[in-house]
């Protein structure tokens, strides 16, 4: 349906819109009159944590919203189509929004594995939307699919065609989705969380793939996601949402330099920090108070932090202090002693059977753990960290190798004596869904470790126990009865916190254990694993792809690459001297986030920008 055309050169209009959904519980405003625009060629960035709305904006623009239980109740979504001319996309028929999505507006969506079929491959999949769009047959289809892959940088486009999506990397995975979006040239991309659980130089390659495809084609973009040093990479202007409004918009500079929402001093201070050494990071509610359904109220006393740069002031760690932490670890016993550690898998067999070949996953790895120490585990995904964690664990046998905890030497351990010592050796795992049971509560799912090691007296205690941990990790005694698909991959990853916690373990392996948390909740949990390590005197292997959340956690660093350790250090050293070249991309792909970095950025789009007002 056309509407008066706008001579304001934007591509998209959004003009109080409103999403709702209906549920047993109520109405949820989950899209609460929201309005932006955007323009040819320009990059708009939305930010805020999960349940802000940002992502059910994104839905609401491709008319993906399923009624019931949410629909579009009001506003209008004015899209400026080069081939129909200005139309009002809420007004549209099913059959009529089908010809515009996927062909003039495209979705990278969150989760490329979940959003690709798995019975198909990656080939079919991107040639199925040409074909449905485009007057191409199959063998042109074919021939535009594969260019699509040399586009987004796959490596052997060819191989990946005929690939599924189980076969092919993460990274590879969100390349294909990217591909998939831009195969019929549209005029609006969204991006939606594009770059999550990402490792940073493949999320580096993702956002300057993006910034490319925007300036040589000029699409418009809208990227969505929690990560501000992110945003500050990629896009022109951002609009912060929090609980279905917008809260603050304008260009990235005047949000980065000059925020006004308390909300968006919040997400701003809440980021571990690359140029120095915070003793806590700040959290939201340090800037803002809100009532128990998050809504903000007004106090009488002031909030703890006025400004961003205050919040830092007060809570960053100078050198000697840096120093005199370093020294007194040295002089702690070892907690745990590494050993030559050799984990294999084999890859290949004869005819008969015999093993020809095998990946050294974990590559002849020695290292020490001082008690009350933090070691940082980083490098992309395949370096080998995670299958070091749990070979540690014994999770997985190791081929060779030695694993001493307290001077006891791991292997020797068997039947009861290794499920005791695993009371004192946890793991908090990557994928909080796959550790939960789908079929007890969250509640059960914490006490049952308690009762098998018999922790407290009764179930009574337990319970008491349990409820006093999911406060602990920023959930609430009410969803004691709750299941795993009823909360957030942020919620659950807090769930296996607050269950790895209710047996006092000693040490802990965290394995990406906030890499789905929202930055405000990672502030929070990360600050709550080291509040933890001080008065229990934890000691911690910190598994993360994300560096600049290693090095607020990590006394020492240990980088690896391809199963063997690429070198060691203190988190101050591996950050501003790195000594080998595999350290230095790590570092240099991290998002900085800063003035100085921001500015760099806009200046080279200078020859690309169009006017943007905030």
């Amino acid at each position: 349906m056309s509407v008066k055309s706008s001579d304001k050169g934007y591509i998209l209009e959004v003009n109080n819109l409103k999403t709702y959904f209906h549920t047993e519980s109520g109405q949820v405003k989950a899209v609460d009159d929201v309005s932006f625009n955007l323009r040819k060629g320009e990059t708009v960035g939305i930010v805020g944590e999960s349940g802000s709305g940002k992502s059910v904006t994104s839905l609401s623009l491709m008319r993906l919203i399923k009624n019931p239980p949410g629909k579009i109740v009001g506003g209008e979504i004015i899209f400026h189509s080069p081939t129909h001319g200005a139309i009002d996309l809420t007004k549209l028929s099913d059959k009529e929004m089908r010809k515009i999505r996927g062909n003039e507006i495209s979705m990278v969506f969150q989760e490329p594995m979940s959003s690709l079929n798995p019975v198909f491959t990656c080939g079919d999949q991107v040639m199925e939307t040409i074909l449905l769009h485009q007057k191409v047959n199959k063998q042109q289809a074919k021939q535009i699919t594969i260019d699509l892959f040399n586009q987004v940088r796959l490596p052997r486009p060819e191989a990946i065609f005929n690939s599924y999506p189980h076969q092919i990397s993460g990274g590879q995975k969100q390349r294909v989705m990217i591909a998939m979006a831009l195969s019929c040239n549209p005029s609006v991309l969204i991006a939606d969380e594009p770059t999550t659980a990402l490792d940073v130089t493949v999320q580096a390659t993702i956002l300057e793939l993006l910034r490319d495809l925007r300036d040589q084609h000029g699409t418009s973009i809208v990227f969505i996601t929690h990560d501000l040093g992110v945003i500050a990479e990629i896009a022109d202007r951002v609009i912060v949402m929090y609980r279905g409004k917008i809260v603050e918009q304008g260009t990235v500079w005047d949000i980065f330099s000059d925020p006004k929402h308390p909300y968006t001093k919040g997400l701003l201070a809440c980021r571990p920090r690359l140029d120095m050494k915070m003793r806590v990071l700040p959290v939201v509610s340090d800037f803002m108070h809100t009532d128990a359904l998050g809504n903000m109220t007004e106090k009488a006393q002031s909030p703890t932090y006025s400004s961003v740069g205050e919040a830092i002031l007060l809570n960053f760690i100078d050198e000697d202090e840096i120093k005199e932490r370093q020294e007194k670890l040295l002089l702690q016993p070892p907690v745990l002693q590494v050993k030559n550690l050799k984990v294999s898998f084999p890859i290949s067999k004869n005819f008969f059977g015999k093993v020809k070949d095998y990946v050294h996953a974990v590559d002849d790895v020695s290292f020490d753990v001082f008690l009350g120490e933090t070691v940082g585990l980083v490098g992309e995904s395949g370096c080998g960290k995670t299958t070091l964690g749990r070979s540690i664990l014994r999770l997985i046998e190791p081929t060779s190798g030695d694993v001493y905890f307290e001077n006891r030497k791991i292997s020797d351990y068997t039947g009861e004596s290794i499920r005791q010592l695993r009371k004192e050796l946890q793991i908090i795992f990557q994928d909080p869904y796959s550790s939960l049971n789908p079929r007890i509560t969250i509640g059960e799912a914490i006490m049952e470790p308690m009762r098998i090691h018999k922790v407290l007296s009764n179930d009574k205690a337990r319970k008491e126990r349990v409820i006093e941990l999911l406060e602990t990790v920023s959930l609430r005694a009410d969803h004691f009865s709750r299941y795993p698909h009823e909360f957030s991959g942020g919620q659950r990853q807090r769930i296996c916190i607050a269950r790895t916690l209710a047996l006092n373990p000693k040490f802990i392996i965290c394995d990406e254990s906030v890499s789905a948390l929202d930055v405000s909740v990672q502030a929070q949990v990360l600050n709550l694993l080291n509040d933890l390590k001080e008065k229990f005197n934890f000691t911690y292997i910190f598994i993360s792809h994300d560096l600049s959340v290693v090095k607020f956690m990590a006394d020492r660093i240990i980088v690896m690459n391809k199963g063997k350790i690429e070198e060691i250090g203190y988190a101050e050293d591996i950050y501003t001297n790195p000594k080998t070249a595999y350290t230095q991309a790590l570092v240099n792909a991290i998002p900085k986030g800063d003035l100085d970095e921001i500015r760099k950025i806009q200046m080279k789009r200078r020859k690309f920008r169009i006017p943007v007002a905030s």
